[in-house]
Formats: structure tokens, C-alpha cells, sequence
């Protein structure tokens, strides 16, 4: 009779080492992830059609007596606010604040950007935010709450709305060379944050599509290259495949344009590159 127990109980614990081998085995899907960071996706800059309304904005601030241009206000500092439109603003009300951000794509990082960029709208430097303290007949104060960057007299600042951070699920790496599909929407990477000329994991972009193209946040793209064709001779040449360079999660959309988030890069990606939709 023991003999017998003893022989079930090694049959039990062989099988149960089966099954849990089999469980180790078995390949699990990632997680889904969140494709920014909030500083990330408060900071992105954005490129708006049409241009923002310049009725509120900074006009300084405390410690800043002899209303320097250059002064700085940074999270914890007041500052004063002008209201050119004398629309209503109350006290608890949030506003985001930011720069328009031409000069910083002065330098041209492929021919033509410049003309790209404008007909996307203007781009826009995300500053930080703000929240009202004060209202009375003197004026409107209002406290840096969160800094990208030192904020300025003359930043404007636009009502703040939240910016839900979306997920995405982390895949292989895809075909370096596998065929675009001609029924997808397809664009460029019109510039980059900070208008870097090379990009890659976890940079911000601004990609040409944007709501009237139907994208929303959370879309993905692959970022690709469109290789100049290889001269077979003195007058031929044959075009060769484009090649895949990685992936980008979109964060926030405008009508002409979105932001996206580079989530895989396997080389070098460059301004005007091409994207398309996944």
C-alpha cells in the first residue's frame, strides 16, 4: 500500500513539473507601455493651423524690478499676465504657455523644409504652465506650476488642456526591407524637436499628417528611407526597396499635423524621411 502512495505522488509531482514547464515555455505577449514620459509629453512643441491667439501672455513677473527681457520665471515664481482680448479669466484656471518656435528651424535640415513646415502652420515651443492666483482691478497674477523651460515676458500662454500619454505594445523588429503597402497614409518626417537633424529612440517629431488626414493619438508609423536608385551604368539605373528605420508612436494631434514619439529606431533616423501608417 505504500508502495502504491509513494508511486502516486511521483506521478502527481512528474506531471505538475510538466505542466509548469510547459507554462514557462510558452512565449508571453509584451505588456502594453505608456510611449512617453509626462514631462515628455508636455514638453513635445507642436506646429498649429491656424496660429494661436497672442491675447494673453506674460509681461513679468516678481524679483523683476527693472523688467528685464531676459529675466527667467521657473516653477514656484509669479508672474503677471496681459489680457489684450479682456476676455474672462478666473482665478484656478490653468493655461499652458508657449513660444513661437520659427527661428529654431532656421537651419534647413533637407531642401525644402522651410516651405514644409509652413504649410503645416506655426510651429510652437512648449514653455510650461501656469495657474491663477490673483484677479482684481491691478491685474492677473498667475504661479509657474511646471517648466519645460524658463518662461519669458512675451510667452503666451493658451488655455491647458490635458495630454493623455497613449500605450503601445513593444514588437520585433521589423523586415528592414519589407514592401510599403500603397493604400496606407503616407507622409515625412517634416522636423524634429529642437530641430535635431538625426533622430533617434525616445525624440519627438512632427509628422506632415495630422486630423484632416484622419490620424489620431496612439496611431503608429513606421519611419522609413527612400534610397536613391543604384546606377547600373553610365545612363541606367534600377531603384532599390525603401528601407524601414524604426517606429513612432503618435502623442498629440493638430489639423495639418501630429506629434509622435520615436518607440524603436535601428539606424540613424533624419529629418525628411519618410513615414507611413501602420
Amino acid at each position: 500500500m505504500r508502495r502504491i502512495f509513494f508511486a502516486l505522488v511521483v506521478v502527481f509531482l512528474g506531471a505538475l513539473a510538466v505542466v509548469l514547464f510547459a507554462q514557462e515555455t510558452q512565449p508571453t505577449s509584451p505588456a502594453p507601455i505608456p510611449a512617453a514620459t509626462r514631462s515628455q509629453a508636455d514638453c513635445t512643441g507642436f506646429i498649429a493651423s491656424p496660429p494661436l491667439s497672442n491675447d494673453l501672455s506674460v509681461i513679468g513677473g516678481e524679483d523683476d524690478d527693472t523688467h528685464s527681457v531676459v529675466h527667467q520665471f521657473i516653477p514656484g515664481k509669479s508672474v503677471f499676465i496681459s489680457n489684450r482680448g479682456k476676455g474672462d479669466v478666473a482665478v484656478g484656471a490653468e493655461y499652458s504657455v508657449v513660444r513661437p518656435a520659427k527661428e529654431i528651424f532656421s537651419t534647413q535640415r533637407y531642401s525644402g523644409q522651410g516651405r514644409a513646415i509652413d504649410r503645416l502652420g506655426t510651429p510652437y515651443q512648449d514653455l510650461g504652465r501656469v495657474k491663477v492666483t490673483h484677479v482684481n482691478s491691478a491685474g492677473i497674477v498667475a504661479k509657474v506650476t511646471f517648466a519645460c523651460v524658463p518662461i519669458f515676458s512675451g510667452d503666451l500662454l493658451v488655455p491647458f488642456q490635458p495630454r493623455p500619454i497613449p500605450e503601445y505594445t513593444p514588437t520585433r523588429p521589423l523586415d528592414h526591407f519589407a514592401p510599403l503597402d500603397a493604400n496606407k497614409p503616407q507622409g515625412r518626417v517634416t522636423a524634429a524637436r529642437n530641430n535635431f537633424g538625426y533622430i533617434g529612440k525616445y525624440n519627438i517629431v512632427y509628422l506632415d499628417l495630422g486630423e484632416n488626414a484622419g490620424i489620431t493619438a496612439g496611431q503608429r508609423f513606421r519611419i522609413f528611407k527612400a534610397l536613391s536608385p543604384e546606377p547600373t551604368g553610365f545612363t541606367h539605373s534600377q531603384r532599390t526597396p525603401p528601407e524601414i528605420l524604426g517606429e513612432a508612436v503618435v502623442l498629440s494631434v493638430q489639423a495639418k499635423s501630429c506629434v509622435a514619439i520615436i518607440v524603436a529606431s535601428y539606424r540613424e533616423i533624419a529629418a525628411g524621411d519618410g513615414a507611413q501608417l501602420e
